[in-house]
């Protein structure tokens, strides 16, 4: 079974249901809910959900909806070791770039984002949501 880290911008879009980009997301998340896939999101990415759900939907809400895509997904954790490798990553973003650390650490086969661009320097293969087909 394949192992797919989601960047946060596609589990965002999922949660938030932002258009025009929710449908495409959402196929590509419902592979870890089917089991198609073993699903991961990075360590850091949870924070970031967190906060910009809490923001937008309240806390009872955002924690409800963070509860319910753990149940799916699970952690890759970021770790010193890996934060550091990230630092000598040719990535323009430090989020990228401990993202695509958390992968390795996690050994995923691919990272799912809308973001390829910020990706181009990965050693793991970056697929777009729509892209994913199993």
């Amino acid at each position: 079974m394949k192992r797919v880290l989601y960047d946060t911008n596609v589990l965002l879009d999922v949660l938030l249901e932002r258009k025009p980009h929710w449908a495409e997301s959402a196929r590509a998340l419902d592979a870890a809910a089917e089991q198609k896939v073993e699903g991961y999101l990075s360590g850091h990415a949870v924070s970031t959900i967190a906060y910009v759900l809490q923001r937008e939907l309240g806390r009872s809400r955002s924690r409800l909806l963070l509860s319910h895509l753990l149940a799916n997904l699970q952690v890759a954790p970021v770790t010193d070791r890996g934060v550091r490798r990230a630092l000598g990553l040719a990535f323009e973003d430090i989020d990228d770039a401990i993202c695509h650390a958390a992968a390795e650490e996690a050994r995923v086969d691919l990272i799912v984002t809308r973001n390829l661009r910020d990706f181009r320097s990965s050693t793991i293969p970056v697929l777009e949501p729509a892209m994913l087909v199993l």
